[in-house]
This record gives C-alpha cells, sequence and structure tokens, in this order.
C-alpha cells in the first residue's frame, strides 16, 4: 500500500470536483430510482475518493464487470426493460457511478464531466418546472468550471475567475440559444415521441371505483389541471369537469365500460351561453383529459377525441399524457338525448344478482307510490336529506353488502359513497344510471385571473337517463346538510359554504398567497415554455411575415435557423476579438516583423516557418542574402528588444518602424 496523496494534490481535487459535478447532475434522477441506486452512487464516490486520499488500488476490472452486470440486472428487475425515460435515466446514473469508480486519468475525468451534461438533460425530459430548470442552469454553469478546472494541467487555477469566465461562455451563448428555442422547428407532441411513464403521473382518479374499500381518502394539494377562461367564467356551482364514466358494476366496484363506445353522433343540444377555456393539464397517468360538462367542441396539439360517455381523451387505452395543453368550447346547460337500444338499456339497469336487497325493497315501495321516474329521482334525494346521513372522510370500512350497509347502517362518507348508491338505487327502480368521476370546482388565482383545479377538487357524481331529457346529472351529496359534514372535511360540495378540502393554508393569508405567487409562475412557464408549440410558433411566424404551408414553413426555419446560427456566430467573433484588441491592444512589434517578413518575400526569402525563432529566421535570410546581413541583424535585434524586453519610451519600436520602412533588398 502506498501513502495517500492528500487533499491538497492536484489531481485529487480534480477528482473532488468530478465527484462533485456528477453527484450533482445525478439528484433529479435520485428522486424516483430505487433507494438502491442512490446508495450504489453514494459508495462508488466514496471509493473512489478513499483510493485516492489512501493510495488504495482501484478495484480491479472483474469486480468492476461483476459490479456492472449486478447493476444492469438490478435496473432490469425493476423497471422490466432499459428503455424509457425512468429506466434510462436509472441505468445512466449507475454507469456513471461505475465509470467515477473506474476513473484513473485526465480523460476519464473529462468524460465524466461530458457525460454529466447527458445526465443533466436527461432529467429535463421527465421533470421541467421552473425550479428543475433554475438547477439545471446553475449546475451546467458549474459543471463548465470544472471543465475549465480540468482543462489544463498543474494546480487549480483561482475559482472566481474561472467562474467568471464559466458564467461569460454561457451569457455569449444566451443569444443563440434563445434564438433557436424561438425558430427551430417545433414538433407536434412530446420530445421524440417519448411517452411519459406511468408511475410516475399522479391522479387522484382511476378507471375503477370501490367505495366500500376506502378507509380514507387522503386530500391531495397537487394540481390536476390549470384553466384559464376568455370571457366571464361559469358560476362556481356548475364547474363540474367530466372525466372517466364507470357504468359496469359488480355489488362493490364501478369500472369503465369495455369496449368503449364511440361518441354518439348529434346526441346533445347545447343551450345557454358557450364557455370558451384553456386547459393546461398535468399528467394524469392515463390517457384521458378533463372539460367542462359536457364539451361541445375542442382543439389541441394532438387530435383528442370523445368517447360515448361524453369523456375526453387522446387514447382511452392507450399511454398515458404527458403535461398537455388543449383549448375547449362547453355549455353548462345541455340536454344529452342519446337513444339507448335494447343492449345499453340492459347494461346500465343491471345490479349482480344477490346484491344490495335492502336498497331493492326500499326503491319497490316508492315504485309502487308512484313510478315516474321523475318522481324516483325526488324520492332518492328526499331520503338522502331526511335521514342522518354525514359526509366525512373517514367513513367506516363496508363488508359484503357495501350499498346497504352504507344507506342504513353507518350512513357516513364521501362524494363516491353517495354516487354508488345513489346510481344502485336507480338501477333497482329501472332507470338507466351510472357514475361520473372528475373534479368539481376550483381555485380562482386572482393574481393572474386563470383557475387551479387541484387532487383534492376530486368528485363523484351520478347521472340517470330520464325518456324525455336524456342522461341529467345529479349530485346526491348536495342532499347532505352543512350541518352534518365532519369537521375533518373540509372538501364539501356545498360552494361557497366551506372551505376547499386540503387548504388548509387558506386559513394563513400570507402562506396563501405566497403559494398562489408560485402557481402563477407555474401557469406562466407552463404557457410561454413549455407551452410553445406548433400552434404558437405558426402564429410568431405569421406576425414575422413568415407564414406558409407548413413543409414551407418548415424549410424556411431551417434556413433562417442556420442563417441566424452563422450571423451570431460571425457577430461574436468579431465581437470577441474586438473586445481582445481592446483589453490586449495590437502588438506594433508583431507587426513591424510581419511586414519586414513579406519584404523577404518579394526576394524569395519563404516565410518565417512556425519551428523557427526570430533569429533562425534571420540565420536563414542572411544566406540568402549575404548583402544585406548586417541590416537583417539589425531589424530582428531590434524586434526582439521592443517585443520582448523593457522599452518605456519606446525608442526601440521606433527605430525597428523607421529601418523596416526603409528596408528594400534587391532581387539576386
Amino acid at each position: 500500500m502506498t501513502m495517500g496523496r492528500g487533499i491538497d494534490n492536484p489531481d485529487t481535487e480534480r477528482l473532488l470536483w468530478v465527484g462533485a459535478i456528477v453527484l450533482a447532475a445525478s439528484v433529479p434522477h435520485l428522486l424516483s430510482v430505487p433507494p438502491w441506486i442512490p446508495a450504489f452512487l453514494l459508495g462508488a464516490i466514496a471509493l473512489r475518493i478513499a483510493t485516492a486520499l489512501r493510495g488504495w488500488r482501484v478495484p480491479g476490472r472483474p469486480l468492476r464487470l461483476l459490479l456492472a452486470f449486478a447493476a444492469f440486472c438490478g435496473v432490469l428487475a425493476r423497471y422490466r426493460t432499459i428503455n424509457g425515460i425512468e429506466a434510462g435515466g436509472a441505468l445512466l446514473v449507475v454507469m456513471m457511478a461505475l465509470k467515477f469508480l473506474e476513473s484513473r486519468n485526465h480523460r476519464d475525468q473529462l468524460v465524466l464531466i461530458m457525460l454529466s451534461y447527458f445526465l443533466m438533460f436527461a432529467s429535463v425530459l421527465t421533470e421541467r418546472s421552473p425550479f428543475t430548470i433554475v438547477y439545471c442552469v446553475i449546475l451546467v454553469w458549474l459543471t463548465t468550471v470544472a471543465l475549465l478546472h480540468l482543462g489544463r494541467t498543474g494546480r487549480i487555477v483561482d475559482g472566481r475567475a474561472t467562474a467568471k469566465l464559466a458564467a461569460r461562455l454561457l451569457l455569449q451563448s444566451a443569444p443563440i440559444m434563445v434564438l433557436l428555442f424561438l425558430l427551430f422547428p417545433r414538433l407536434p407532441g412530446p420530445l421524440w415521441a417519448v411517452q411519459m411513464d406511468a408511475a410516475s403521473a399522479t391522479s387522484g382518479l382511476g378507471e375503477e371505483m370501490s367505495p366500500g374499500d376506502i378507509a380514507s381518502l387522503k386530500l391531495s394539494d397537487a394540481v390536476a389541471f390549470r384553466v384559464e377562461f376568455d370571457g366571464r367564467p361559469p358560476g362556481a356551482r356548475d364547474l363540474y369537469w367530466r372525466g372517466p364514466v364507470l357504468s359496469s358494476f359488480n355489488g362493490r366496484t364501478w369500472r369503465m365500460p369495455a369496449p368503449r363506445r364511440a361518441a354518439p353522433e348529434s346526441s346533445v343540444e347545447y343551450l345557454g351561453d358557450a364557455f370558451d377555456y384553456r386547459v393546461m393539464l398535468e399528467p394524469t397517468g392515463h390517457g384521458w383529459a378533463f372539460a367542462l360538462d359536457i364539451p361541445k367542441s375542442w382543439s389541441g396539439p394532438r387530435h383528442l377525441r370523445m368517447n360515448g360517455e361524453y369523456q375526453l381523451g387522446l387514447s382511452f387505452a392507450g399511454p398515458p399524457l404527458p403535461r398537455y395543453d388543449y383549448r375547449a368550447t362547453s355549455h353548462t346547460r345541455y340536454f344529452a338525448r342519446e337513444p339507448l337500444s335494447e343492449p345499453q338499456r340492459r347494461a346500465l339497469t343491471r345490479l349482480p344478482p344477490g346484491s344490495s336487497p335492502r336498497t331493492r325493497t326500499l326503491v319497490s315501495s316508492w315504485l309502487a307510490d308512484d313510478p315516474s321516474p321523475r318522481r324516483l329521482v325526488e324520492r332518492a334525494m328526499d331520503y338522502l336529506r331526511s335521514q342522518p346521513f354525514y359526509y366525512t372522510l373517514t367513513p367506516r370500512t363496508l363488508h359484503d353488502q357495501p350499498v346497504d350497509e352504507f344507506l342504513f347502517d353507518t350512513r357516513e362518507g364521501f362524494c363516491e359513497h353517495y354516487a354508488s348508491a345513489f346510481a344502485v338505487m336507480m338501477r333497482a327502480a329501472g332507470l338507466p344510471a351510472r357514475v361520473v368521476t372528475g373534479y368539481q370546482g376550483a381555485e380562482l388565482n386572482r393574481l393572474s385571473n386563470y383557475y387551479i383545479v387541484r387532487q383534492s377538487d376530486a368528485h363523484a357524481w351520478t347521472e340517470v337517463w330520464l325518456e324525455d331529457d336524456g342522461w341529467v346529472r345529479v349530485d346526491p351529496v348536495t342532499a347532505v346538510s352543512a350541518g352534518r359534514v365532519s369537521q375533518s372535511a373540509w372538501r364539501t360540495s356545498f360552494g361557497d359554504a366551506a372551505p376547499t378540502g386540503g387548504r388548509a393554508s387558506v386559513r394563513i393569508p400570507w402562506l396563501g398567497d405566497a403559494r398562489l405567487v408560485l402557481d402563477a409562475g407555474y401557469f406562466y412557464w407552463n404557457s410561454w415554455v413549455m407551452g410553445y408549440g406548433p400552434e404558437v410558433q405558426s402564429a410568431l411566424l405569421d406576425q414575422l411575415g413568415l407564414g406558409g404551408t407548413p413543409g414551407g414553413r418548415s424549410s424556411t426555419l431551417l434556413l433562417l435557423v442556420v442563417a441566424v446560427t452563422i450571423t451570431a456566430s460571425i457577430v461574436l467573433s468579431l465581437y470577441l476579438a474586438w473586445l481582445y484588441r481592446r483589453k490586449f491592444g495590437v502588438d506594433a512589434a508583431a507587426r513591424q516583423f510581419a511586414a519586414f517578413g513579406r519584404r523577404l518575400a518579394r526576394v524569395r526569402v519563404l516565410p518565417c516557418r512556425p519551428s523557427e525563432g526570430p533569429r533562425a529566421y534571420a540565420a536563414r535570410a542572411q544566406r540568402l542574402l549575404p548583402y544585406a546581413a548586417a541590416e537583417i541583424e539589425a531589424i530582428v535585434t531590434l524586434y526582439l528588444r521592443a517585443r520582448y524586453e523593457p522599452d518605456a519610451d519606446s525608442s526601440a519600436l521606433a527605430e525597428l518602424r523607421a529601418r523596416v520602412a526603409t528596408f528594400a533588398p534587391a532581387r539576386g
């Protein structure tokens, strides 16, 4: 074993710089990878630094190959693939750790620094929030500082000078970066058609609902989507954002129907005012989108469509949506007079045999009194109003007959319990019914005049099909008296009567304002940076007079990008040359020596070679021009004095200038 080199050793300093950069570049990935990967990275960095400090040998090739194979198998076992953003990012972090462990020389360290840039770029593919971008910009600057440190041999130079140089380089490249961002042809959809991993998305809704199995609904302040209305928004009680529609029921669980039907043609009569709005959807983990109930028209970067349950989506059974920006027009008043076929009617009134016997008995008594559909809906709502039902987020667990137990025993639950029970009562009465899930309400960000719909706004209601009116929305939660709302259930469906769930910060004014300011930053970031897609770019180009067909526009853009990049590079080079001349001036002695060389070239003396010094060049010229040897010697001596020796009064430079001006060797 040899003695360690110590932290003050230049090689060790460089290794510490590289280790810090590799670790910092891996941080955005470490939040979503299995715990063993951060431990593996930290262990590899610590072991390699210990070998440098203690003088130990770097682990041998067999051990490194074994670690690489084990790490590869670990990533493959966790993600079942090495493709995709998350799996690829995890594998890249592992490979960086192994590369750092085996690094031995200056070249390995430079490779690690360059790979760190790619690792930072990979993190932007999954998370593009303003905070991530700011972190990556700072890290790019620090990585450039490290690259400047590693680019020279010897001891590391002063950190402040290197930091200023790196900052200046990045600032000088910023105009070109902005131009490329604005003008480079934008592609529809996510970058390189990379889809969001389902595991990395967050959603308060799913493809099924089992109220009896949920013991506690955990509220979340996470943003589901943001909405910006073009004009006057609807009233608070009309803010029902339609999502998955569940019509398949097995006695406990409601599920989306399969196969899903195509949208019914011309089955909706829209009434009243139309509301135009823009939706900025956060990743959902699914292929569906949300719209104000019921959408009339819509548009987006990729084609949305509506299924037979009036739900918007891109691909209802396909890959999940990333952040998605689209526009829609909706009417909050409508008649959805969809004609039901006999198979559809049977499916929408079906109840599993033997399920909910007490509920069936109750509904049978209503049918005996008055079988009219509207009266049955009123009787069900009256039952919920008259009985001691409570709205709570911590209901007791239901067992074999969840609907009966909720309606007759526990009488406590949240929106899913009420929507499910009401749909079962309607089906027991022979009326087609289904459960609609989505969001209800929104929070106005008064700082920027847009609405925030959070996961805590997740809601479920019931739709009942009536012969004359078609599908009618019924929200059974509204039947619960506000006095029977659990104090733990801030989130209610009574409009403005109570605070929204999961938002305790609204009781602290300054904290609520700070949260709105922060969300406004996200809103503008998503609107102007993340939302800068083909449509926005096309509008910008039209304003610049560069419109045309998409193909012609793309060709124009590519030519414009190339022209702008070349022009910007030339202008930047000229500017840097001007700064250099201004700071260091022009070497007048060198200029005179160059003029001396041109005069010698006229008499067939070849120019000074890169390997020749001034004295060697003069000796060669004297051999070819012996009659001018004395003058050549004098000029070279004056040049060396003027350029390399103190010349406070510039006398040597003045004499050099005079001799070069009169030097005129004759041709041999």
